[in-house]
C-alpha cells in the first residue's frame, strides 16, 4: 500500500497496540511464551494475556487471560497464573495436547514462579497477611449503621503506598511457598517479618527480592534480599537499599547468609552447575544514582566479583546464565540502542545484537524488556524497531540475526510511520548530545513546521530512536520533535549519568536550549512555535526551563516535582528520596536551601510562558500536590495556566489507556492556542 493510501498515526491507534513481555524459550527450544499486554476499549484498563508461539513454524496459540508464563524442565508444561473465583490460580498448559490443568488455587497473587530442577515442585513468592490483633470497640460503635462514614484508617507504617497500587498496602509480609505437583502439598518455606517479594522490594530501579533460583540438585533456593533487624531510632539509609544473598534449606527452612555486600543485591542466580551465584548490584556509596554492575560469587560465599562494563555502562537486572555456565547473557543500553551482550566469568564482554531496542511503544529504551536461554544456547527476547512495536525473536547461542517470530505490531503496516533523524546536537560544555528528530512524512525538508522538545523522565532512562506513540501522534498532526538524551540518560557511561550530582536540576540541564537552537538551526522549524513538554523528571525540567528562559511559545509540565522538601515528605518511598535523591533530609543544616534552590516552585515569578499541568490524582510518586501548587503558583503571578486531574489513574497514566489520548488531546489543543494555529 502506497503512503498516499495511508493515514498517519492517530490517537485510537493506541488501543491498537499490542506488548509482548516477558520472553520465556522452553528448555528444550521448541516454543517461545510470553505475555501481551493491551489496552481494552471496553473496559478502559490494560489487560494481560499468555501466548505461545513454535520456533519452527511460527504458529501462535492464544491461552486467554494470564501472566507469568514459565517452562517446566522438560518443555512440555507450562505454569501461569490466572484470575480464577474472585482469586487466583497457577494452571500448567500441556504443549503437546493443549490441555490445562489447575495445580492450585490461592487468594492471594503468587509471584516469581520457578521449577525446581526435576520438574516435581513450583516455588513462588505471595503474601501472608499478619494475624488479627483485637481491638476492643467503644461503647458508641454500637450505634453504627450502614450509612455511617468509614472509620479513620491507622497506620504506624513508614511505607504507607507504593506507586503503581491503589490504597495503602495491606498488613502482612511475602513469603516463599513451595507446590509438591504429585500430591498438591503446599508448604510455607520462609517466616518472619521479611519481604521475599512483592511491591515493598522494589525502589526505584532495583528490585531487591522476588526472584528465586534453584540449586541443581533440588536441595536449596537462593535469593537476594533484604533480612535487616527492626531498627529503633532515626532511619539508617544503608537499610534502605542493602541486600545479600541468602540460602533457604527446604529440609528444615533453615536460613544461611551468604555474602555481606555492602550495596543493592538485585536477582541472584545460580549457575547450572551449582559452582557460581551472579546478580546485579553496587557497593552503596550513597549517591542518587550509581551503575549497576553483574557480580560473581562462588556458590558457598566467598570473594564476589565485579564484572564492570568496560565503557562504564548500566546492565539489566535480568540476567540470564549460559547453559554452560561459563558466562551470563544481559541487556544493557548503549546510545540510544538495546542491546543483548553477554560477559564471561572472567569479565570479557561481547555484544550480540544491537536491535533490542526502546520498548512498549514509549521510545524508552529497554522499557518492558526481558530474555531467557534454551539449553541449546538461543536466545528469546523481543526486537524494537523504528517502525514497529517489540516483536518476539529467537537469536542463535553465538550471536548474528534474530528471527522475527511474531505480528503483534501488524496494523502499524497500515499507518505512515514518520521517519526519525538521529542528530548529535552541542552543548556549551564541549560535549554533543544524542537526540532524535521526528518530522511528518512528505513534508518537504524546508517547510517551517512546530516543534514539541518532549524531554524523558528517570531522570535515568533513555530515549531510542524506536516507535513510540506519543511523539508519533504528534508527527502525525504536523509537529516535528526532539527527543533528547542529557546527563543522567542511560547508555552513555558512568561519568555521563554522574554528571547529574549533585543536584537535579542545575544549570548544566539548561544546555538543553543549546540543544534546540542548534536543531532549529538546521532549517525546517520555525523558531516562534517552539513548545516543551516533559513527564516526570521531563516535568521537572519542563517547569525548570520554562524559569529560566522565555524561548518557548507554550509548555506542558507532566506530573513533574516542583518542591523537592514536600515531595520528600509526601512520596511513596520517603525512606529512599530523602537519603539518596538528596544528601539529607530537609531538616537537617543547610538542606531546606539545597532543596528549594532546585525546585522550579521558587522560579515561579519568573514564568511567563503560558503552560498547561497534567497529573494522576492517585500518583503517589509526584503527587497531584505538586501540579496543584505549581498552576496555584502560575495563575496567582498572572501566567495563563490550566490545570487536568485524571480521577483513578496514578504516575505515567498506567491504569487507563484513555487518560494518554487525553494527554494527547490537551497538549496539542493547547499548543496551537499558542502558536497562532487553529485550535478548533
Amino acid at each position: 500500500m502506497s503512503d498516499h493510501a495511508r493515514a498517519a498515526v492517530q490517537a485510537e491507534d493506541h488501543f491498537q497496540q499490542r506488548f509482548p513481555s516477558d520472553p520465556q524459550i522452553a528448555p528444550d527450544g521448541r516454543h517461545v511464551a510470553f505475555a501481551r499486554l493491551r489496552a481494552d476499549v471496553a473496559t478502559d484498563a490494560w489487560i494481560s494475556e499468555v501466548c505461545v508461539v513454535d520456533t519452527a513454524s511460527g504458529m501462535q496459540r492464544e491461552l486467554g487471560r494470564g501472566g507469568q508464563p514459565r517452562w517446566a524442565p522438560d518443555g512440555r508444561g507450562l505454569a501461569l497464573v490466572v484470575s480464577a473465583e474472585g482469586g487466583f490460580a497457577i494452571e500448567r498448559w500441556h504443549a503437546d495436547s493443549g490441555e490445562r490443568t489447575t495445580l492450585v488455587r490461592l487468594a492471594e497473587p503468587p509471584s516469581g514462579l520457578a521449577w525446581s530442577p526435576d520438574g516435581a515442585r513450583l516455588a513462588f513468592v505471595k503474601r501472608v497477611a499478619d494475624a488479627p490483633v483485637p481491638v476492643p470497640l467503644p461503647a458508641w460503635e454500637t450505634l453504627r449503621t450502614p450509612r455511617w462514614a468509614a472509620p479513620g484508617v491507622y497506620s504506624d507504617k513508614l511505607i504507607r503506598r507504593v506507586e503503581g497500587f491503589d490504597g495503602d498496602q495491606p498488613d502482612g509480609h511475602h513469603h516463599i511457598f513451595v507446590l509438591t505437583l504429585a500430591t498438591a502439598t503446599l508448604v510455607q518455606l520462609t517466616h518472619g517479618a521479611f519481604e521475599h517479594g512483592g511491591p515493598l522490594v522494589e525502589v526505584t530501579k532495583m528490585s531487591l527480592a522476588g526472584r528465586i533460583s534453584w540449586a541443581p540438585d533440588g536441595r536449596r533456593i537462593v535469593m537476594s534480599m533484604q533480612r535487616h533487624a527492626p531498627q529503633a531510632g532515626p532511619l539508617d539509609p544503608a537499610t534502605v537499599i542493602d541486600a545479600d544473598v541468602y540460602e533457604f534449606d527446604l529440609a528444615d527452612g533453615a536460613v544461611r547468609r551468604l555474602s555481606t555486600f555492602g550495596g543493592p543485591v538485585c536477582r541472584a542466580t545460580v549457575s547450572p552447575d551449582g559452582r557460581w551465584i551472579a546478580f546485579v548490584g553496587y557497593r552503596n556509596r550513597r549517591a542518587s544514582f550509581q551503575t549497576n554492575v553483574v557480580h560473581l560469587m562462588p556458590r558457598e560465599g566467598g570473594e564476589i566479583v565485579a564484572l564492570a562494563h568496560p565503557d562504564g555502562l548500566e546492565v539489566d537486572q535480568g540476567i540470564q546464565w549460559l547453559p554452560d555456565s561459563s558466562g551470563l547473557l544481559t541487556l544493557l543500553a548503549h546510545e540510544g540502542a538495546g542491546c543483548l551482550a553477554r560477559v564471561t566469568r572472567d569479565g570479557r564482554w561481547t555484544t550480540l545484537d544491537r536491535t533490542v531496542g526502546g520498548g512498549a511503544g514509549s521510545g524508552y529504551v529497554l522499557y518492558m524488556k526481558g530474555l531467557s536461554v534454551a539449553r541449546d544456547g538461543r536466545v528469546a527476547c523481543l526486537r524494537g524497531s523504528r517502525t514497529r512495536i517489540d516483536e518476539v525473536m529467537v537469536l542463535p547461542a553465538e550471536g548474528g540475526p534474530g528471527r522475527v517470530l511474531t505480528r503483534e505490531s501488524a496494523w502499524i503496516e497500515e499507518r505512515v510511520v514518520a521517519p526519525v533523524e538521529e542528530l548529535w546536537l552541542p552543548t556549551r560544555s564541549g560535549r554533543d548530545w544524542q537526540a532524535w528528530m521526528l518530522r511528518p512524512t512528505g513534508v518537504p525538508a524546508d517547510a517551517k513546521l512546530p516543534l514539541i522538545l518532549w524531554l524523558h523522565g528517570g531522570p535515568y532512562l533513555a530515549w531510542s530512536p524506536d516507535f513510540a506513540i506519543v511523539p508519533q501522534i504528534w508527527a502525525g498532526r504536523g509537529y516535528a520533535v526532539l527527543m533528547i538524551n542529557p546527563p543522567g540518560s542511560l547508555g552513555y557511561g558512568e561519568a555521563f549519568t554522574d554528571a547529574l550530582e549533585p543536584g537535579f536540576p542545575g544549570a548544566d540541564e539548561l544546555q538543553l536550549l543549546d540543544c534546540v537552537e542548534a536543531a532549529v538551526a538546521r532549517g525546517g522549524i520555525d523558531a516562534d512555535r517552539v513548545h516543551v513538554a516533559g513527564e516526570s523528571a521531563g516535568g521537572v525540567l519542563t517547569s525548570w526551563l520554562i524559569g529560566h528562559s522565555r524561548r518557548f511559545a507554550s509548555a506542558a509540565v507532566i506530573y513533574g516535582v516542583m518542591d523537592w522538601a514536600s515531595q520528600m515528605l509526601s512520596v511513596d518511598r520517603p525512606d529512599y528520596f530523602g537519603y539518596y535523591r538528596s544528601p539529607a533530609p530537609p531538616w537537617e543544616p543547610g538542606m531546606h536551601e539545597h532543596y528549594w534552590r532546585r525546585s522550579s516552585l521558587s522560579l515561579v515569578a519568573r514564568v511567563r510562558t503560558p503552560t498547561i499541568v497534567l497529573c494522576g490524582e492517585k500518583d503517589t510518586r509526584t503527587p497531584i500536590a505538586q501540579s496543584e501548587m505549581y498552576y496555584t503558583a502560575l495563575k496567582l503571578c498572572g501566567v495563563d495556566a490550566a490545570l487536568v486531574r485524571y480521577p483513578d489513574d496514578n504516575h505515567s497514566f498506567e491504569w487507563h489507556p484513555s487518560h494518554w489520548l487525553d494527554l494527547v488531546e490537551q497538549t496539542d489543543r493547547w499548543f496551537r492556542r499558542h502558536d497562532g494555529r487553529d485550535a478548533g
